[in-house]
């Protein structure tokens, strides 16, 4: 008999993915704002989580109110949805294996090169709840934190530098770049991530209440990106005001130790696909 998993957040774009990927392996429920059915999968209410009548094997908490880029949400709601409806649910499966998505932006950035052990120091009321959040969860004892570096794939978020160079680029043929580009980011396919969170549920005993990362093993400059976009879209690159947000670089070699995993799509190919996806939206 399958597993049964839970998946919050079940349709958002990395929820949506962890439902492609785990669908024919496992017996997938979901958890969002409103019931629904999702490619024939049973999704019910946040609102209503009293109605689910069994006990998963995993819960994946993915939902989140995400502040970063140009996107902004009031304290209240990250408070609400990235710690409040995290409790909730928790509470409601206190025998569940719980897997919670939080952000690598929780880590001091000031302390070099980060890593799982790198001391936390969240600047951001987003990063702030996101702790929260984790604090809850680890109070189980049945848990494990997987903190992302920026998430990408085609259905991203809007708010990043990737849409934002590529949408400038379809539409302008051109491309800003604050200063000189030479800022590092580190930048996480989806895929990987889903990859990383199937071997959590299969490593679990032996990862339970740590805290791991899943970033990729290198990091790009604003300027790689940029040129990217610009040679597959044949758009210009104009560098502009300053910018004076610091690189970030991190070593994973303990995470990908512990769950013998390690990030196998190419970088540049899964910018280029999605480009093309995006490209399509246009037509």
């Amino acid at each position: 008999m399958k597993k049964k998993i839970i998946i919050s957040g079940i349709n958002g774009f990395l929820g949506t993915k962890l439902l492609q990927t785990f669908k024919a392996v496992y017996d997938v429920y979901g958890i969002a704002k409103q019931e629904s059915c999702i490619d024939g999968v049973k999704v019910f209410s946040s609102k209503n989580i009293d109605e689910i009548d069994f006990e998963p094997d995993y819960l994946i908490l993915c939902h989140a109110a995400v502040s970063s880029g140009n996107t902004i949400e009031s304290n209240a709601l990250l408070y609400e949805i990235n710690v409040g409806l995290t409790e909730k649910i928790i509470l409601k499966f206190q025998m569940t294996k719980i897997i919670y998505v939080s952000s690598a932006s929780i880590y001091d950035t000031q302390s070099g090169i980060i890593g799982m052990n790198t001391l936390n120091n969240p600047i951001t009321e987003y990063a702030i709840s996101k702790l929260w959040g984790e604090k809850v969860v680890l109070k189980t004892n049945n848990a494990v934190i997987v903190r992302l570096s920026s998430l990408f794939g085609s259905g991203m978020k809007e708010n990043t530098i990737i849409p934002n160079y590529v949408n400038h680029a379809i539409k302008n043929n051109s491309i800003p770049v604050w200063g000189n580009g030479g800022r590092k980011q580190n930048y996480i396919f989806v895929e990987d991530v889903c990859n990383l969170i199937g071997s959590v549920m299969q490593n679990f005993d032996k990862v339970r209440s740590k805290i791991l990362l899943a970033v990729n093993d290198r990091e790009y400059t604003n300027l790689e990106v940029a040129n990217i976009v610009a040679n597959e879209t044949q758009s210009s690159i104009e560098f502009v005001n300053q910018d004076k947000s610091i690189s970030l670089q991190y070593n994973n070699f303990e995470t990908c130790n512990l769950l013998s995993w390690s990030v196998t799509t190419d970088f540049k190919e899964e910018i280029v696909n999605y480009i093309k996806w995006k490209k399509k939206q246009y037509l």
